[in-house]
């Protein structure tokens, strides 16, 4: 059980029903951790200003950025967003084969783009925010600045996603 209720869809304040709306048109629903965040209006639209504008929004694909959230969420042992990015990845078309080579690192496997994206998200969650020259380098390799970004600002957002998750004891919806 969560350590703080949700707000429930009978209960969500007036002044949220824009971020809800946008949740419901992106998400189909609400996820659990927006209704726990409701709780603090302010925290909530930023929350989701920052997760629109690195996982909706963007240059870089959807179907590609669910790979990385669903990597990052895996590497933190978030079973909340785990579970919440598999499924956005299968609904965007990404194969349970694709799932299962990036859980394994199995990054090789993938398509250059994808392995050094990948080997970035995996090195900034492992070396809290560090990552090597190399790493990096291979990024710049595939990916001009913009997509640089929006790649570090996804596994950025993923990360403050799990820790939520965790110390609000979300489950997975």
């Amino acid at each position: 059980m969560a350590r703080i209720p949700p707000v429930e869809p009978d209960n969500e304040p007036a002044e949220l029903k824009p971020v809800f709306d946008q949740l419901r048109a992106t998400r189909g629903r609400v996820p659990g951790m927006y209704r726990t965040l409701a709780h603090q209006p302010a925290v909530l639209a930023a929350h989701r200003a920052y997760f629109h504008a690195a996982l909706d929004a963007g240059v870089l694909s959807r179907p590609f950025k669910e790979k990385i959230a669903w990597r990052v969420a895996r590497l933190r042992g978030s079973d909340y967003s785990g579970a919440s990015h598999r499924s956005y990845a299968l609904k965007h078309g990404v194969t349970e084969a694709e799932l299962a080579i990036i859980d394994r690192g199995d990054y090789a496997r993938l398509q250059p783009r994808e392995m050094a994206a990948l080997t970035f998200a995996e090195a900034m969650v492992r070396g809290q925010g560090k990552v090597s020259d190399a790493v990096f380098g291979a990024l710049q390799q595939h990916f001009n600045a913009a997509e640089m970004v929006e790649i570090a600002a996804l596994v950025g957002i993923m990360e403050l996603a799990s820790s939520l998750g965790a110390v609000f004891e979300l489950k997975a919806d």
